[in-house]
């Protein structure tokens, strides 16, 4: 799949919306977690700034969802999520949702905005920071190497010992080894949405 920025793209490609919560580093390392999959399949991140956080990322979703109908992938680090803050959030910007799926970091939620209904998914990244605890178990798994999960140890590693970019990196990784580090939930998403042939 491929990720795309702003709100063009042939209807047939488009499978849905992905809105970044945190900096560019998500995004670099989302694009390549798609370029994993089918690559005729788009999703669009129409946002022109790459830091939203819980709150501005639920108003996107919401905003997207109720212009389009289109399904919306939300990618947050755990440091900026708040479970009692996304349901109040979910309150405030839909007029309904049900939860559909909750498992770690991720959720399924349906939702309905101004007539329009979409799956609203959200990937919490990290298990207690940020996505660069992700980034660290695909080091080891790839490459063996421990390396702290910390953003300076990770992006230190990569550059200087590893001389690769995230890009390449996931590009080694096999399936199996892209569900230990991101969960088997966002690689199923992933897998799912590359078939698809049409949006929902």
């Amino acid at each position: 799949m491929r990720l795309k920025r702003g709100l063009r793209v042939e209807e047939a490609t488009l499978i849905g919306f992905l809105v970044i919560g945190d900096g560019s580093r998500d995004e670099a390392i989302m694009r390549a977690l798609l370029h994993r999959f089918n690559g005729e399949k788009a999703l669009l991140m129409p946002q022109d700034r790459p830091s939203l956080g819980l709150e501005g990322s639920i108003r996107m979703a919401s905003e997207l969802i109720r212009r389009f109908g289109r399904d919306v992938l939300i990618v947050i680090d755990r440091e900026r999520f708040s479970g009692r803050l996304l349901y109040g959030l979910l309150r405030t910007y839909f007029d309904e949702y049900e939860v559909k799926r909750k498992s770690g970091g991720f959720r399924s939620i349906w939702v309905k905005k101004a007539g329009k209904s979409a799956n609203l998914y959200l990937v919490i990244m990290g298990w207690k920071k940020a996505i660069e605890e992700n980034i660290a178990v695909l080091i080891r798994e790839v490459l063996g190497a421990n390396v702290k999960p910390t953003k300076e140890a990770v992006w230190a590693f990569l550059r200087a010992e590893a001389k690769l970019h995230v890009s390449d990196l996931i590009g080694r990784a096999g399936v199996e080894k892209l569900e230990r580090a991101f969960g088997k939930a966002l690689i199923r998403l992933l897998k799912e949405w590359s078939g698809r042939t049409k949006g929902p």
